[in-house]
């Protein structure tokens, strides 16, 4: 390992910035690239093109990259089925019918039900009052943006948003089992392994749906695309998102995935023409409104340490 990081207010600033950046965009250029390759192929390759890129940066930059344990095991079949490809292969099948905005949106209820979920299947982890409130604002949230139809959950005849719901689901509960299973792994090392893990899963899947090579274009649009989400969006993004979280700790650093969808959103009307329909945009402040209910106490303890800050600045 290198020397230690010096979390700088500028370092997480432009952290911060550049991982919001990098993932709202990505959103958009899965949806350009959803027009020439087909969903699971695309995702597939994504996975291919990111885990090549952050096994070998693991490799170069941590030493406890090597899976040695049952646990570290453990957690990467974890990631690899439910972090990367359960939550890929819904987000992508989900963004045909769907604009990349409300996917951004639909995805910032990760950190919330995955605090939930801690809540309930880890010992350790307790909801408060105000947390529990939380949730079920955040649920309610969601719900705007979504309007989930159950009979569609039975049938299997999904829309776009309920896809992308699942694809959250799925990202939360890899994300619990990572930490349930204690590996000893570097988390980034965990991603990497878990999209080997992944990888050749998904283009089994995609196979066995039918797509092939054949259905791509091989348009320079297409290229684009694809070396965006998996160079820039998961390998080059990953890295800046886990060492926002090493700067600043898990909570602060899910702070970035409420401006995740003003780029998306932004970006899909610029690229896209996309219109961010109304209830989306009250439903995803709800689910924001709930996030800060169930981060309550870090949210008074920023908001004491920004007082604090400003007060002698201005007696002075």
């Amino acid at each position: 390992m290198g020397g230690e990081r010096i979390a700088t207010p500028n370092r997480v600033r432009l952290l911060f910035l550049l991982t919001a950046v990098l993932l709202g965009l990505g959103y958009v250029a899965i949806k350009v690239g959803l027009s020439y390759i087909p969903p699971l192929l695309f995702a597939a390759f994504r996975i291919d093109i990111a885990a090549i890129l952050l096994l070998a940066y693991v490799m170069l930059r941590t030493d406890d990259w090597r899976p040695r344990t049952r646990q570290d095991v453990i957690g990467i079949l974890a990631g690899g089925v439910f972090f990367t490809f359960g939550s890929l292969a819904f987000l992508f099948i989900g963004l045909q019918g769907t604009t990349s905005g409300v996917a951004a949106i639909i995805y910032s209820l990760d950190p919330v039900l995955t605090i939930a979920l801690a809540a309930f299947l880890l010992a350790d982890e307790r909801l408060s009052r105000f947390g529990l409130v939380g949730v079920l604002v955040a649920l309610v949230g969601v719900g705007i943006v979504v309007q989930p139809n159950p009979s569609h959950f039975v049938s299997g005849n999904l829309l776009g948003e309920e896809y992308i719901l699942l694809g959250v689901v799925s990202l939360a509960i890899g994300g619990i089992l990572i930490r349930w299973s204690n590996h000893e792994l570097a988390e980034l090392a965990v991603a990497a392994w878990s999209m080997v893990v992944a990888a050749p899963a998904m283009h089994i899947v995609s196979i066995g749906t039918g797509e092939s090579l054949a259905s791509v274009e091989p348009t320079l649009t297409a290229l684009v695309a694809l070396l965006y989400v998996g160079v820039f969006m998961t390998a080059v993004g990953y890295s800046t998102y886990f060492m926002l979280i090493e700067d600043i700790g898990a909570v602060r650093a899910s702070f970035v995935q409420y401006l995740i969808p003003v780029v998306a959103s932004v970006a899909g009307w610029f690229v896209l023409s996309e219109r961010l329909p109304p209830e989306a945009l009250f439903g995803y402040l709800v689910i924001f409104v709930g996030f800060l209910l169930l981060n309550f106490e870090a949210v008074k303890t920023a908001v004491g340490r920004v007082r604090r800050t400003v007060e002698p600045a201005e007696t002075q």
